[in-house]
């Protein structure tokens, strides 16, 4: 009796187990059927296309408006950030767009061939959630298993050979000769002259022709501490600057006292301050020098950097402001004059009596400095090490190309100015600006002339342009700051040209509020993330030359050397931004 019951508990146990492993193959071929069908969506959507002729390798713009197609749609706002995501909003104004949304086909266009445009991934994320929602343990489940997570790495893979074999920048002969990809060689660029008027910028002539001269420049005592309305600003500004802003004319109109010009500070959160002290601000004060009104309530300023400040957050006075934004509440705290120290060259402290006629003699200038050197006990490396003279002739000659003329002679102004025509990268930026030194801030950007830079999109670290296709097209520089109809300040950099296929167009070029008088502008995004990163200017009016060039927004773009370079980055960030419409739509 006891052996009839075990048997029968036997095959009991038996059927239970062939019911476990049928439920367990049922599960897990409705698993393969969903990575199935997301690779599926996947591979349609890039299909194979012959990559470009590799003469286009810096196109011109023109040429190619007519392939880009609608924008394509803008991936999710808030993606996951990394090492080189910014820290500042998305910019947004009719100069400033966020990108235009596409719900057919017609982003492909766009976006590169090896990308995946937005609305398919879309459909396959929706594909797998949908189906995923049916199961147990949902998304959790269907991610954890192995064979979903080699699948997508099988995808990934295949986007990144179809990614190698349409890029322009290198063949797959190089990629197999050299593991790494170098930087885009520039071809010669012929020279251009400038056809413009180079003070027209300068001048911010879109505020209109009303503006009324506020006279009076004030630098105040070094050390001295002032109590004065501040507000913040995304980017940082150095002494000698122009800071043009759109605001509430109420905010200064009870505390310019006559005719003298207001000075008010400008702080940048940005701007990390030292270790040793966490708690301060720093920033520079500014000088309103002409007012005009804009008659929709606001107020047209243009301002000047003077002198660098620091603030003690503990005696802040309200909630500052960004001065981009329309500030509406007026905040003040006490600010300290940071000093600006300089040391003359070492040859000229020494004191050589009647002899030192000779000094600005030209044809006697070396027999008059190797006598010198012969009497201290200085080599004349380190005397040329730290000669002023021969940091500016170095400037000199790597901006020449950039058809800048107004180099200033105070050693102090000119750290500056060499500061915002350089282009140094964040991290160097911060180090000129809070070193109180002159000479050692000479001596970081003397550092950096060797170095080989590029502008990189902020949001998915696409290389967008050479630094070496900087120009001037204003009196001020290769930077200037530009403030549009919202009253949004952008860093604008003019280059003559972009890397390859490495933007897209938004809307459509207009000639409404210009920068560029005689030209129109036409909004660009990043053809990889499909963010603003700046603007093309168009010449409308002959006789201008360049008749095209482009504005690089500094919100939007960073300075990187050219050892980060690589063709295209956007395979991480489309598979980021594929994990982050996955979870967001299972919650």
């Amino acid at each position: 009796m006891d052996e009839e019951e075990n048997s029968e508990i036997n095959s009991v146990q038996a059927r239970n187990e062939d019911v476990q492993l049928e439920d367990q193959s049922q599960s897990q071929g409705l698993q393969d059927r969903q990575v199935d069908a997301i690779e599926q969506a996947w591979n349609d959507a890039m299909p194979d296309e012959p990559s470009p002729p590799a003469e286009y390798a810096f196109h011109d713009p023109l040429a190619i408006v007519g392939e880009g197609g609608d924008a394509p749609e803008a991936m999710v706002e808030d993606v996951l950030q990394d090492d080189t995501a910014s820290e500042g909003s998305h910019p947004s104004s009719d100069m400033s767009l966020e990108s235009p949304g596409s719900e057919d086909d017609s982003d492909v266009q766009g976006l590169p061939n090896w990308m995946i445009p937005q609305n398919r991934l879309r459909s396959a994320v929706d594909m797998m959630v949908s189906q995923a929602r049916n199961r147990d343990g949902g998304i959790a489940a269907l991610l954890s298993g192995d064979n979903f997570l080699q699948r997508v790495r099988s995808m990934v893979f295949s986007q990144e050979r179809r990614r190698s074999r349409t890029s322009e920048e290198t063949s797959q002969e190089e990629a197999a000769e050299e593991p790494d990809d170098p930087p885009p060689q520039q071809p010669p660029l012929p020279p251009i002259d400038i056809g413009f008027d180079t003070n027209l910028p300068a001048e911010h002539s879109y505020f209109g022709n009303h503006l009324s001269r506020v006279p009076g420049v004030d630098y105040l005592e070094v050390g001295s501490v002032h109590h004065m309305l501040i507000f913040l600003h995304h980017h940082i500004l150095f002494p000698g600057e122009v800071l043009p802003f759109m605001i509430d004319g109420q905010m200064f109109d009870d505390d310019m006292p006559g005719l003298d010009g207001l000075i008010f500070g400008v702080s940048f959160p940005r701007l990390q301050p030292p270790e040793d002290n966490p708690h301060k601000l720093y920033g520079v004060t500014c000088q309103i020098y002409e007012r005009g009104e804009s008659g929709r309530g606001l107020v047209f300023y243009k301002s000047r950097a003077l002198q660098r400040i620091v603030i003690n957050c503990d005696d802040i006075k309200g909630s500052p402001q960004y001065i981009a934004r329309n500030p509406t509440n007026k905040c003040f705290s006490n600010v300290k004059i940071l000093p600006e120290y300089f040391l003359p060259e070492p040859l000229q402290s020494v004191d050589m009596g009647s002899m030192a006629r000779f000094r600005d003699i030209p044809s006697m200038r070396d027999k008059y400095r190797r006598f010198q050197l012969s009497t201290t006990t200085w080599p004349s490396d380190a005397c040329q090490e730290y000669s002023f003279g021969s940091i500016v002739e170095r400037a000199r000659q790597r901006l020449e190309s950039q058809k800048i003329d107004t180099m200033p002679k105070c050693p102090i102004q000119l750290s500056f100015w060499l500061v915002r025509n350089l282009h140094l990268t964040e991290k160097m930026m911060r180090l000129t600006f809070l070193t109180d030194s002159v000479n050692t801030r000479l001596q970081l950007i003397k550092s950096t002339f060797k170095d080989e830079t590029l502008f990189f999109c902020r949001y998915c670290n696409s290389s967008l342009a050479l630094c070496s296709d900087l120009f001037a097209m204003s009196k001020h520089g290769v930077q200037t700051q530009y403030c549009n109809p919202e009253g949004y300040i952008h860093e604008t950099n003019t280059v003559y040209r972009v890397i390859s296929h490495a933007i897209g167009y938004s809307g459509e070029p207009s000639t409404k509020f210009s920068w560029f008088p005689g030209y129109q502008w036409h909004i660009i995004l990043c053809k990889f993330c499909a963010q603003h990163v700046g603007w093309e200017f168009k010449a409308v009016l002959p006789n201008l030359t360049p008749n095209v060039f482009f504005g690089l927004s500094g919100s939007s773009v960073r300075i990187g050397k050219a050892s980060e370079y690589s063709p295209f980055n956007g395979t991480t960030y489309v598979v980021r931004n594929m994990l982050r419409m996955i979870s967001s739509d299972m919650e």
